[in-house]
């Protein structure tokens, strides 16, 4: 059986994976505001995302873009990094949860 050997490279550290973690879904937030035809503003955007009661659905679709980067991570040996993606993708999945019931 061949063991496979992860990354001991300096990036590979959950932060690296945390940062891109945090910051794709807001990206693809603003993407999908893009994709969705509307002639709102953002803030617009949000508001009637808000009233429409699917806010927490965008926000999911924005998290899906993480599995690319957390496969990224993995096909590079990366692993570290990997599980930084993970642990920020809970975290915004918490907010998705948080936001479905507070809104």
């Amino acid at each position: 059986m061949k063991k496979t050997k992860h990354s001991t490279g300096k990036a590979d550290k959950p932060l690296t994976g945390w940062i891109p973690g945090l910051l794709v879904p807001p990206l693809s937030f603003v993407i999908i505001w893009l994709l969705v035809p509307t002639e709102r503003d953002l803030a617009g955007f949000i508001e009637y995302a808000i009233k429409a009661n699917v806010l927490s659905k965008f926000l999911s679709l924005a998290v899906l873009p993480n599995l690319l980067v957390f496969f990224i991570f993995i096909w590079t040996k990366m692993d570290r990094a990997a599980k930084g993606v993970l642990y920020a993708t809970f975290v915004v999945a918490l907010a998705v949860v948080a936001i479905k019931f507070l809104l």
